[in-house]
């Protein structure tokens, strides 16, 4: 279901029509839809922006896309998904989406209105293990910060799947951007 404040393009009114509205200075442009200039805005509105690049409810928002629907990144510039590998995706779809299979549980899910987004503690996971952006620290202690992850859940979430690729990596990463999350000026006031 899409937030009310929401609203995305359809038949009646063509996408232009709705960035006329913006530089109007009247509605603000949220992933593929348009937001009104005083509505909130949530982690909800920011999963539904993407929705429409979803093909249905198993492929699960990820990655940094995750993470600027959590609110501590910027706007990513392809939409990041994943899907679970029993999920029975067909190839093509999956290719398309550029969908990563994975491994992942229900309590690693978060359903915002009816858009499934990794939760915040495996999108920290999924970013540390898999993105090799210069800034990934920073990225990193940002949602931390945003979470107040600490590191035991740190060394639990890992410790939970021992044989998952670049674990070692990810580790040195989160470690230093716990370390980073923690020096934060805002932080030890």
């Amino acid at each position: 279901m899409v937030p009310a404040s929401l609203i995305l393009p359809g038949p009646l009114v063509s996408a232009s029509e709705w960035r006329c509205a913006v530089l109007d200075g009247e509605l603000v442009a949220l992933g593929d839809g348009f937001l009104p200039i005083d509505a909130p805005l949530t982690a909800r509105e920011r999963a539904a922006s993407l929705a429409p690049a979803l093909i249905d409810d198993r492929v699960v928002i990820a990655d940094r896309s995750a993470a600027w629907v959590w609110g501590w990144a910027p706007p990513p510039p392809v939409v990041s998904t994943c899907v679970s590998i029993q999920a029975r995706i067909p190839s093509p779809d999956r290719r398309r989406l550029r969908a990563r299979e994975v491994v992942i549980e229900a309590d690693e899910l978060r359903m915002l209105g009816a858009v499934p987004v990794t939760a915040p503690l495996r999108t920290l996971l999924d970013l540390a293990r898999h993105d090799h952006d210069a800034h990934i620290v920073a990225l990193l202690a940002a949602g931390l910060r945003a979470h107040g992850v600490t590191r035991a859940q740190l060394d639990a979430a890992l410790a939970r799947r021992p044989s998952l690729s670049f674990v070692r990596p990810a580790r040195a990463r989160l470690l230093a951007a716990l370390a980073a999350a923690t020096d934060h000026p805002l932080l030890t006031r």
